[in-house]
């Protein structure tokens, strides 16, 4: 969902486009393992998928859900896959694009952003402002379609029922720990801002207010009292994390450096989180870890292309991730055990 001069994206953007890959360099495997162990691939392209990403676990640990594009389609579509490896299964309807995937916390309901219900797909001919983002000379765009919205469906698809309904694009969606609330980014109001929700859509509250900038990409902590997200509000596309009460007041601005900061996402302590940043290098993504209260920093990943899009099981002994590390430098998914170091 953004991008920089040479390769900044955000979270929705890796959604639309992903790096392009870059010589093989080699991994620092022994500065990985202080924190991961056991790092295996879960995707690949002998799945079919061209790219896959943006994986979340199910509650137990026992499920992935995340999003791919196969191999000659355009657009992404919502899969799972079980997390010790196995047979994918596609659980969105296969029609226009899909991002943004959670399951519900008691593991009986999936939620994902959907545009299969644009009606530009029966009839090309109808006209609409589309903002997104658009890199000049270059072939990668992720359009912030006015008929995306967020469904909740069984764990297979079925039975799918629309949360979100007002024009505008509503996506990135995901639950607070309890399920009782979801948390999504939407410009309904014109601008892209933080939502909260009742789980069944209803009791929709704004919570962040920014005009001519984006944000997006909202998790809520798991004691249920903040929501850590990432907005670009100094400079365009240069994306810096934040963490807001969910009622919206005491705002903190976590990150402020000249790279770009995004798809941060919650240890279960509710203090500690992971997240993507560029700072060494447009090409070369990697994965951090920070404690919001002390603001230390440790890096994650010694990859040399694309490491991003991290997040942790429910019991925070596990990451996951969206690398290109694998055969074919492609952007697939990856799962490690994970030890937190001291002091986060």
């Amino acid at each position: 969902m953004i991008h920089i001069k040479q390769l900044v994206f955000a979270a929705t953007w890796f959604s639309a486009g992903l790096v392009s890959a870059q010589p093989v360099e080699t991994i620092d495997r022994a500065r990985e393992t202080e924190i991961l162990k056991n790092i295996r691939q879960l995707t690949s392209t002998d799945m079919n998928f061209e790219k896959a990403g943006e994986a979340y676990f199910s509650p137990d640990g026992k499920q992935v859900i995340f999003q791919a594009v196969t191999q000659g389609e355009e657009h992404y579509q919502i899969f799972t896959i079980p997390a010790a490896g196995g047979k994918p299964r596609m659980v969105s309807t296969g029609r226009g694009a899909c991002t943004c995937a959670y399951f519900r916390p008691d593991g009986k309901k999936i939620i994902f952003a959907s545009s299969h219900e644009d009606p530009r797909i029966e009839d090309p001919t109808i006209e609409v402002p589309v903002p997104g983002y658009k890199r000049k000379g270059q072939g990668y765009s992720w359009d912030f379609n006015p008929y995306m919205d967020i469904y909740e469906a069984n764990l297979d698809g079925s039975n799918m029922t629309k949360l979100t309904d007002k024009f505008g694009y509503d996506a990135e969606g995901a639950f607070s720990r309890d399920g009782q609330k979801i948390a999504f980014s939407s410009n309904r109001d014109g601008h892209m801002n933080l939502y909260v929700m009742n789980a069944d859509g209803s009791n929709i509250k704004q919570i962040t207010h920014k005009k001519d900038c984006y944000n997006g990409g909202p998790f809520i902590s798991p004691d249920g009292k903040r929501v850590i997200f990432r907005a670009d509000r100094e400079r365009k596309d240069y994306l810096q994390i934040y963490v807001v009460d969910i009622d919206g007041k005491n705002e903190i601005k976590l990150t402020s450096n000249d790279g770009v900061n995004w798809a941060p996402y919650w240890h279960p302590n509710s203090k500690t989180i992971l997240f993507t940043t560029s700072l060494h290098g447009h090409r070369n993504y990697e994965v951090y870890l920070m404690n919001i209260e002390t603001r230390e920093f440790k890096r994650v990943t010694y990859s040399p292309r694309f490491d991003g899009l991290p997040v942790f099981s429910n019991d925070g002994k596990k990451m996951m991730w969206t690398s290109q590390r694998g055969k074919g430098e492609s952007s697939q998914v990856f799962i490690a055990d994970f030890e937190l170091p001291e002091g986060f």
